[in-house]
């Protein structure tokens, strides 16, 4: 099946119906899928996903519409069969609902958690209860009607979380940068993950995070996704380990609002991140002229990848320089190639 690309569109700033204007240019543009966030108010900015995406699936047609993602500390599971639910009803088959452990939730709220066994738990009641239409939760029976099938694809890094992804999500929203090692490592994990559930890994739909910053100049490309890539060292350092990637000293302290991941001023972002290497972002990261990203998706297509969640580096504006960018030069090429690989194809089968 033939790759696709979706958008990351944070809920910050604009108003509601502004962001629904445009998913209907993300639409337009070739995208198959819009992924809003949701975290707390971060930066004091962010407003709910499933305003924005009710407001979104009122304004498209063929659009996906996707969580990316909820957590069990943002949301109990009521809240979320009630709102999963409703949009649902809305949208039908075009929604999505993405969840992760919601360690950064956790710690902006100021909770503790076991991230993976609550996870596995809320996971497995959600996609019980949609399908079902009743679940036994912490004690309680919950119930769902009339009963939806609303695809559950868990967000992954780490290896046991990956592995419990193919244990029991409809999907796996992979974040492990757009380097070859790393994804064949990460894919290793998930037939793991699905082995030891006996499950068969084709049912499994694999898709993946991928940081990315469409700017012309290359250097300030990198310099404006340097920060993302810091994710990594602080978050997620077995990836660097994995891909040979160099490990440097960040400075001791830093005050950044409201995160380095989520910065709300990049420029000071990138100065704090300047410890991270061109090479990691090059090598983790989606930069450079539409030849090199049309070169690395075809990659991670050869592992089985069928989605691509295009995550630029601003976290309280639309990406709108990722989706022209995609819109006028990547778009084009990846279905160019499509079509002649098609014919290729047809041309060996008559041959």
């Amino acid at each position: 099946m033939t790759l696709t690309l979706g958008i990351r569109i944070p809920p910050a700033q604009k108003n509601p119906l502004e962001m629904a204007d445009l998913a209907r240019e993300v639409e337009s543009a070739g995208f198959e899928t819009a992924w809003v966030t949701d975290t707390p108010l971060i930066g004091g900015r962010w407003g709910d996903p499933f305003v924005y995406l009710t407001a979104m699936a009122m304004r498209t047609e063929k659009l996906k519409l996707g969580v990316a993602v909820t957590t069990p500390i943002m949301r109990h599971l009521r809240a979320s069969g009630a709102a999963c639910g409703s949009l649902y009803d809305i949208v039908g088959g075009r929604f999505i609902l993405g969840i992760g452990a919601g360690r950064s939730a956790a710690g902006k709220l100021g909770l503790k958690h076991n991230p993976l066994e609550t996870l596995r738990e809320y996971a497995t009641a959600l996609r019980t209860l949609f399908r079902e239409g009743k679940v036994d939760y912490q004690g309680k029976r919950i119930e769902f009607h009339p009963t939806r099938p609303i695809p559950i694809y868990m967000a992954a890094q780490g290896p046991k979380s990956i592995e419990l992804a193919g244990e029991i999500a409809d999907g796996v929203i992979l974040q492990v940068g757009t380097n070859r090692k790393t994804i064949a490592w990460a894919i290793e994990r998930l037939r793991k993950g699905a082995e030891k559930a006996g499950r068969d890994f084709g049912e499994i739909f694999v898709m993946m995070s991928v940081h990315c910053c469409a700017l012309e100049d290359h250097d300030k490309a990198i310099s404006r996704a340097r920060h993302l890539m810091a994710a990594f060292h602080f978050l997620s350092r077995h990836i660097l380990d994995i891909a040979d990637l160099p490990r440097n000293n960040p400075p001791k302290d830093f005050d950044i609002y409201p995160d380095l991941s989520h910065a709300y001023d990049l420029d000071k972002a990138a100065r704090i991140s300047s410890f991270i290497s061109d090479e990691v972002v090059e090598s983790l990261c989606l930069v450079g002229p539409p030849e090199r990203w049309v070169e690395k998706l075809h990659m991670i297509e050869e592992f089985g990848v069928r989605h691509v969640l295009l995550r630029g580096p601003e976290s309280y504006n639309p990406p709108m320089d990722e989706i022209a960018f995609c819109r006028d030069e990547i778009i084009p090429r990846w279905n160019a190639r499509n079509i002649k690989v098609a014919l290729d194809e047809n041309e060996d089968c008559s041959g």
